[in-house]
């Protein structure tokens, strides 16, 4: 399967037995600011080991986990962005591990993007969070399915740019992460996603193993989609922005037609306001429930850094739908730009109206910290 570097990073192979990390501690990961080659790009692993303790838990305004920073002797500090793709797995039951229960302290392992922001710390988007880990070598391990041969009751993946064929027969327990319905050998196909538990891998090339067991992992592509559709509000991006800064106390009023005293983003409103970091319309709304578009996001994020100004900055002329920017968010745009944290959009426009999705505010005011 051809591995691609994703947009996001803001969208692993997992050692299991204590002598594993310092071989995956070897795989190469590219920067997406990196220029890579096409050979480079297919050589990249389907994923990438992290192991470590979850130092903070990002939420979003309704409390789903959207982030975790992690941070690791061997690694380093990382955050894990989370998605309605990532997979929650109990190693040592073989079953999905419900995530409402983790706790700052413990202690993961994380198949992540081969891919990451080179911001510090490094951020990734985690396919797989994996818990309740045993002690040697038969955990679960994160593969995505390049191709299967299924000859005389016996299935052969081929997975990690074919350096690794996995095994199965009748031997080997058969799920479903969803847990709804039976798993045959034949449901497993070339696109999947698994999680294997397996023992030694031969030294061969490529590397031969059997799995004892086998959990089939939903598809990606509607998560993904879905998850980028989701957009932000300008109340959501208050209560982000006022929890960011620990929830300070708020003299000002700062109070709009339109946004009630017992509403969730009250006091974040309040807040930014006294702070000038948004504002209402000319009407006395605030708008907290309009759409926050992407020069929006610019404008805002340009004042809580202070309002930098760039010189002669030439970078958004490449751009045919530059002049769609507003007058008033033109600064705010290139500065935004220029740092990374606005970049085109798949069709090569910069959208400068078009609505910004979670994942991108949630990534750019981590990197604000």
């Amino acid at each position: 399967m051809n591995n691609k570097i994703s947009a996001l990073v803001l969208t692993s192979a997992l050692a299991c037995a204590l002598a594993v990390p310092a071989f995956a501690a070897e795989v190469p990961v590219v920067p997406i600011s990196s220029p890579v080659s096409a050979e480079e790009i297919a050589a990249l692993p389907d994923s990438v080991l992290y192991y470590g303790t979850v130092k903070e838990i990002g939420r979003n305004a309704d409390g789903t986990m959207t982030w975790l920073r992690m941070t690791s002797d061997r690694y380093g500090e990382y955050v894990m962005h989370l998605s309605a793709d990532t997979v929650w797995i109990d190693s040592g039951e073989h079953t999905a591990s419900d995530p409402t229960d983790l706790k700052e302290g413990e202690r993961l392992y994380v198949f992540h993007s081969a891919a990451e922001t080179r911001s510090l710390p490094p951020q990734s988007a985690a396919f797989a969070v994996v818990r309740n880990i045993p002690m040697d070598a038969g955990c679960a391990w994160y593969h995505e399915v390049e191709s299967v041969a299924l000859e005389n009751g016996q299935l052969t993946i081929t997975t990690d740019n074919g350096s690794l064929l996995i095994s199965a027969d009748e031997k080997t327990q058969l799920s479903c992460y969803e847990g709804e319905g039976a798993v045959s050998l034949k449901d497993i196909q070339a696109g999947d996603r698994v999680m294997a538990w397996y023992g030694a891998v031969t030294d061969s090339l490529p590397g031969q193993t059997h799995a004892t067991s086998l959990m089939l992992l939903p598809e990606q592509n509607t998560a993904q989609e879905r998850e980028n559709r989701d957009t932000v509000t300008r109340g959501e991006l208050a209560v982000m922005l006022y929890e960011q800064v620990g929830k300070p106390e708020v003299n000002s009023d700062g109070i709009y037609t339109d946004v009630d005293t017992d509403s969730y983003y009250f006091q974040a409103i309040r807040w930014v306001t006294s702070q000038g970091l948004m504002r209402g319309y000319g009407d006395g709304s605030f708008g907290p429930e309009d759409t926050l578009t992407r020069e929006q996001l610019a404008v805002i994020l340009w004042r809580y850094a202070d309002s930098p100004m760039l010189m002669d900055y030439p970078g958004l002329t490449q751009y045919s739908d530059a002049g769609e920017i507003s007058r008033f968010a033109q600064s705010a745009v290139a500065w935004a730009h220029q740092k990374g944290y606005i970049s085109a959009e798949a069709n090569g426009l910069l959208n400068p109206q078009g609505a910004a999705t979670q994942k991108m505010v949630e990534t750019v005011l981590y990197s604000l910290k």
